[in-house]
């Protein structure tokens, strides 16, 4: 698996489709022999995320994903729920004896 992180969209596209780059040449190889054989598969995905509007929640485990790149806060009181974390719920009721950590 491969993440990677861009400025903005339009870096990554300029990146992407230019052709004395590592990235154009190698794709448009890579698709012609893969065009000989249904042995590999490719998923690819790209999101545009505004800063601030995703989550990752992580326990037991290093931070991953989203979540290096953001301020990372422990998942107490109301940020102990997805909806608290959006502000739907009052933080009143969850005490920090219930918190779950980061």
């Amino acid at each position: 698996m491969l993440v990677q992180y861009w400025r903005s969209f339009e870096h990554l596209e300029r990146y992407a489709r230019a052709k004395d780059r590592e990235h154009m040449p190698f794709w448009v190889e890579f698709n012609r022999k893969a065009a000989e054989s249904e042995s590999v598969g490719i998923w690819h995905e790209t999101y545009a995320v505004k800063a601030g509007s995703y989550e990752a929640i992580y326990r037991n485990c290093p931070p991953l994903g989203l979540g290096p790149p953001s301020k990372l806060v422990p998942a107490a009181g109301r940020e102990k729920t997805a909806s608290g974390r959006v502000g739907v719920e009052d933080p009143a009721e969850y005490p920090e004896e219930a918190d779950i950590g980061v």
